[in-house]
């Protein structure tokens, strides 16, 4: 069951006290899918991102792809909610994917509504 998303910086803050990271896991890893929540930049502030992040062979599984699949990110901004979903081309969804994920979020600077894909498989496995 997912959770009701969250808009607001403080209240994911005042949830993350005594966790001990800095997002919401809301899937039990390692999965195939995972929805967690955390603080992010886009366009020059922090918002909370609502997250999905899943195998391209999970989202193969509801939605066409290529033979060649490519790795994706698609952002959407809807009633003050921030909806990030992320495919990526990897055997399962581990903690250190979820860290990595967060990470690239974090420091890449022109994120934009959208989807935008890169790396196709036969490049990235």
């Amino acid at each position: 069951m997912m959770l009701q998303p969250i808009t607001d910086v403080q209240e994911l803050q005042r949830r993350l006290v005594g966790s001990h990271n800095d997002y919401l896991l809301q899937d039990e890893l390692p999965a195939h899918r995972v929805h967690l929540v955390f603080a992010g930049p886009f366009k020059g502030e922090t918002v909370v991102w609502n997250a999905c992040i899943e195998t391209i062979e999970a989202y193969a599984q509801h939605h066409r792809v290529d033979d060649d699949p490519q790795q994706f990110i698609n952002i959407r901004c809807e009633n003050g909610v921030h909806w990030i979903h992320i495919g990526l081309n990897v055997q399962q969804i581990d903690q250190a994917v979820v860290k990595r994920s967060m990470i690239m979020v974090r420091n890449y600077k022109r994120l934009s509504e959208g989807r935008h894909e890169y790396g196709a498989r036969s490049k990235t496995l």
